[in-house]
């Protein structure tokens, strides 16, 4: 099938200008929430496939893409304000899915807006403060650098060639991907256009970030459907088994599909085993 084309608005939060995609008109609604330093365009062929049976809306969350920028406000609650504002004034009550932070800020906005949320798709996203805390220090070096480069200080050339030389694993990006990869280069966009302040803050004030995202207080209080989708936590996944062991049994109605070899950026194709299994699980829903 040929790919269903969205178009672009913006939507005033009060707080912060969002700018967002949305499919054909149908129904029923599905918001998706992108990663951190993510924009919607970088899930483009998973969301036209999506958009074929839903009504896909996929903001960009602050701070990301071409929505509005907030000094130091970047906290998960910041997030679930904005997203609340949007299912209640865009979308209407929906399926909300994320990957990675949009997962975060689904799992948090589940909880905060029961009656918003039909059901919800996790993308291999921590469930808890501490682990995503310990995930985040993992890649702490990679997050500054990325800061250092972010805000449209530096052309997005200059930031394309940095990145190509920065280091992965024994390797560097243009190593692993190649010279003039189309990767680094949209990564150097999403950078260009990146608030620092979203990375700062997870950087130096995580605590209040992450404060009140825990499983134990969250999990009970989502009522609707919910797709854990894991990926390997062996190849780069965010989402650790004790995690899924200690959330299962919280939920009310969990379903959970771990992807092994896979890594955390599972969800980007369309065709791929996990968005089989969204698919699958979304056809059986009953809205």
């Amino acid at each position: 099938m040929e790919s269903v084309l969205f178009r672009e608005a913006t939507f005033d939060t009060g707080k912060v200008v969002l700018n967002y995609a949305e499919g054909a008109a149908a129904e029923p609604s599905l918001v998706f929430l992108h990663g951190g330093t993510g924009r919607w365009q970088l899930y483009s062929a998973m969301l036209a496939d999506l958009a074929e049976c839903w009504h896909v809306y996929a903001p960009d969350l602050r701070g990301h893409g071409t929505s509005g920028w907030v000094p130091w406000g970047y906290t998960i609650r910041d997030y679930v304000e904005d997203i609340r504002a949007f299912l209640r004034e865009v979308s209407g009550p929906a399926v909300l899915m994320g990957h990675s932070l949009g997962g975060i800020i689904a799992v948090a906005t589940a909880k905060a807006c029961p009656d918003l949320v039909r059901a919800l798709i996790v993308g291999d996203a921590p469930l808890d403060a501490a682990t995503w805390g310990q995930f985040l220090q993992n890649d702490r070096v990679k997050l500054a650098a990325w800061r250092a480069l972010s805000g449209g200080t530096h052309p997005v050339e200059e930031i394309e060639s940095l990145l190509g030389d920065a280091p992965e694993g024994s390797s560097t990006l243009r190593e692993i991907f190649g010279e003039g990869s189309p990767i680094i280069h949209e990564l150097a966009e999403r950078l260009y256009l990146h608030d620092p302040d979203m990375l700062g803050m997870l950087i130096e004030d995580y605590d209040n970030v992450a404060a009140g995202y825990d499983m134990e207080t969250l999990l009970p209080g989502i009522l609707c459907p919910v797709l854990l989708v894991q990926a390997d936590p062996s190849a780069g996944g965010a989402l650790t088994d004790e995690e899924v062991q200690r959330a299962l049994p919280l939920l009310a109605n969990p379903t959970h599909m771990r992807f092994s070899g896979m890594d955390h950026m599972l969800l980007y194709d369309p065709k791929g085993l996990p968005m089989v299994a969204v698919n699958a699980f979304l056809s059986q829903l009953s809205l």
